[in-house]
């Protein structure tokens, strides 16, 4: 077998690595989509997780912390690690310490609510759309909670 093979997935590889972070399944995938054989994808991915040049759970917590930057929660970062074909373990691992912020639901709350809480349809709605973010409705209770305290002791001011 020639080494050209092998020499071409590598090159290809360190060429996708330097436009973006990928997981090892992400990589593999992607140099079979560009038409590297199955052997010669795997023999890349190898090299590079052999030389640390690739970590799957390195990889999961950047997913992890750039999706809560954007305000998403635990559900929806699941589906981008899923999406982004990270290993169930390393996906686990980075999803281990991460807990949505206070802060971040009450500013969405905000912004869709504006403050007021006698219009059940704009509640409804706001839940909703926290929901599509991948927020789990415990985190939604609480966070309405935490609004409704804020606004009243807003009141009382």
């Amino acid at each position: 077998m020639s080494d050209d093979k092998y020499r071409a997935a590598l090159d290809a590889a360190a060429k996708q690595l330097s436009y973006r972070a990928l997981s090892c399944d992400g990589l593999r995938q992607k140099l079979i989509d560009k038409g590297h054989e199955e052997q010669a994808a795997e023999y890349a991915v190898a090299w590079l997780l052999e030389r640390h040049l690739l970590d799957d759970a390195a990889y999961a917590e950047s997913v992890v912390r750039s999706c809560a930057r954007k305000g998403y929660g635990e559900m929806r970062i699941r589906q981008e690690l899923k999406k982004r074909m990270v290993s169930r373990e390393a996906a686990e691992g980075a999803l281990a310490g991460f807990a949505p912020e206070q802060e971040t639901l009450l500013a969405l709350l905000d912004k869709r609510l504006k403050g007021d809480l006698s219009d059940k349809k704009e509640i409804d709605k706001a839940v909703a759309f926290l929901q599509r973010r991948g927020y789990g409705w415990h985190d939604i209770r609480d966070a309405l909670a935490a609004y409704e305290q804020s606004l009243s002791e807003a009141d009382e001011l």
